[in-house]
């Protein structure tokens, strides 16, 4: 079926082709895409799609796989624009030593996730030294309503930049754990505000826990920290315990 231009050239007129750039990172960062889905995600045609696709592998920041036809964000490329910058330097330098010296006295992996597009995206990963654990990687994807990592986030939003963040999301991905909506997910952030961390005990996954606190850095929270494990391992009481050792390692850092 041929392309509808008058839709396409209606939409780029009222946004510049770099802002519907960067929706399409904000999109291909939770998962790959083809180019007619891309179109469809940012409300351009298919041919609109591709051109903007084909910039933006020209220029690095995403990769095509011939065989699917799908495109995907290349995160390295965005790691070498902010590696450099003083702040992220100061940051990494608290954070690496930090999550070593959760793993080293919980024996469990630990991450530092931040927030991209109603998802937690891995930033920086220890792994575990048991021989069961979960294997992650730096750029795993998490959705924000049923991880322990996005809830820990959303915990510092006031109510009413919670209520906008919760009308948005989709709601889509965990198990059956996992909060089906906005009023569901709005009572499980309000505890863990009061507890100071949050939990996910086989909600993302069904055989894997986690628990999360916020990270706060120049007065603004900037993701989680966590320390993640199968669930054999790590019940509700042992998490508990994890979650107040957790926040008093965060404390000490920040």
């Amino acid at each position: 079926m041929p392309d509808n231009p008058s839709r396409d050239n209606s939409d780029l007129g009222s946004m510049s082709h770099i802002r519907r750039g960067l929706m399409v990172l904000e999109q291909l960062a939770t998962k790959s895409a083809t180019a007619a889905e891309v179109g469809r995600l940012v409300n351009v045609n298919r041919s609109s799609a591709l051109r903007i696709l084909g910039d933006l592998v020209d220029a690095g920041y995403v990769a095509r796989d011939d065989a699917t036809k799908e495109f995907t964000i290349r995160p390295e490329r965005f790691y070498g624009l902010i590696v450099n910058h003083p702040a992220h330097e100061q940051l990494i330098e608290k954070v690496g030593p930090l999550l070593k010296r959760l793993t080293g006295g919980t024996g469990e992996a630990s991450l530092f996730a931040a927030p991209a597009s109603g998802n937690m995206v891995y930033v920086q990963y220890q792994p575990s030294s048991e021989v069961l654990t979960l294997r992650e990687r730096l750029g795993t994807v998490r959705p924000i309503h049923c991880s322990a990592v996005g809830r820990a986030y959303l915990s510092t939003f006031d109510d009413v930049a919670l209520d906008e963040v919760l009308g948005t999301l989709s709601y889509s991905g965990g198990t059956e754990r996992a909060a089906k909506g906005p009023l569901d997910l709005r009572q499980r952030v309000e505890e863990s505000r009061l507890l100071g961390y949050a939990l996910d005990i086989d909600e993302t996954l069904v055989g894997a826990s986690c628990v999360a606190a916020p990270l706060n850095n120049n007065g603004r929270c900037i993701g989680s920290i966590a320390l993640s494990g199968p669930t054999s391992r790590m019940p509700k009481d042992r998490l508990v315990e994890l979650g107040s050792f957790l926040i008093g390692e965060i404390a000490n850092t920040f």
